[in-house]
């Protein structure tokens, strides 16, 4: 399904109905959107790791504009700002009310921009290894000195400064690297996980190097006044712990969850307790 907003065609798609009978009646289940990490990847990061949710949330899953399915156009116009737009302009397009909005790794950096800017749509806010500003990086490569190889510490600036080539480069980086996201690497698991996605190089590129270095929300999340769950793996080298923290710090009222076993994706590598950190969250005042 695509929603034609902003000058571009979003790729969406929906988990769970809207609506439960619930005896007599029909209940109107609450609506959570799901961010994607990237840039250059789509909404396939989360399936089927999210789905169980969708008992009790409808989800909305997006590829940001120039990702996934959605329409290749300008990538310059695939700011951090526009893409926390056609967030809302999809909710609106979709006619939802306030929304929950759960995002991973580079779209949990999209969420706290969409948040700050909209903060009257947003019941809920869901920060899942990620950071409030391009300070990560410097922690990232210190940490990957610590546990990382040679070629991969060798190899990390071809991706984060905007520096891959082609296709066959991008696959080259990932097979040196994708070992380095994960806690305890399991291939066949990471090998389907990692292959799921509609790479898009172009944004990529841009996006490491014109946009990130840019990045930093801190400022603006002091304001928050969401109700927020920051997760973290406390193995994750790219969005260390300590991103984690500086944003529990900086948000009022948030709460910061931390998985012992996990690297960057505690929603697969402890998927059980994942999902029961969410619900509880989720529950909270409803």
């Amino acid at each position: 399904m695509f929603a034609a907003i902003n000058g571009t065609k979003i790729y969406f798609d929906v988990e769970g109905s809207g609506y439960i009978p619930v005896g007599p009646t029909m209940v109107k289940k609450p609506v959570l959107v799901a961010v994607h990490g990237g840039p250059g990847s789509d909404h396939s990061d989360f399936k089927p790791w999210l789905t169980p949710l969708a008992e009790d949330y409808q989800i909305v899953y997006l590829d940001q504009r120039c990702n996934g399915q959605s329409e290749r156009v300008d990538v310059t116009t695939a700011t951090y700002d526009q893409l926390a737009d056609d967030i809302e302009a999809l909710r609106l397009y979709l006619g939802l009310d306030k929304i929950a909005v759960l995002g991973h790794s580079f779209g949990g950096m999209i969420a706290q921009v969409y948040a700050t800017r909209y903060p009257q749509s947003v019941s809920k806010l869901l920060l899942i290894n990620t950071a409030p500003s391009y300070a990560f990086y410097k922690e990232a490569k210190a940490f990957a000195k610590r546990i990382g190889t040679e070629e991969q510490v060798r190899t990390i600036p071809e991706l984060f400064e905007g520096n891959i080539r082609d296709d066959e480069h991008l696959t080259q980086w990932w097979s040196i690297c994708w070992d380095l996201y994960w806690y305890d690497y399991q291939e066949e698991l990471g090998g389907d996980t990692g292959n799921r996605p509609i790479g898009s190089l172009d944004i990529t590129n841009y996006t490491f190097k014109h946009l990130m270095p840019q990045y930093d929300v801190r400022p603006q999340i002091k304001e928050l006044a969401v109700p927020t769950l920051i997760v973290a793996g406390r193995h994750d080298w790219i969005t260390p712990l300590t991103q984690s923290e500086e944003m529990h710090a900086l948000i009022p009222n948030s709460e910061l969850v931390v998985f012992e076993k996990s690297g960057h994706m505690p929603f697969i590598e402890e998927h059980a307790e994942f999902l029961q950190v969410v619900r509880a969250f989720l529950c909270k005042g409803e």
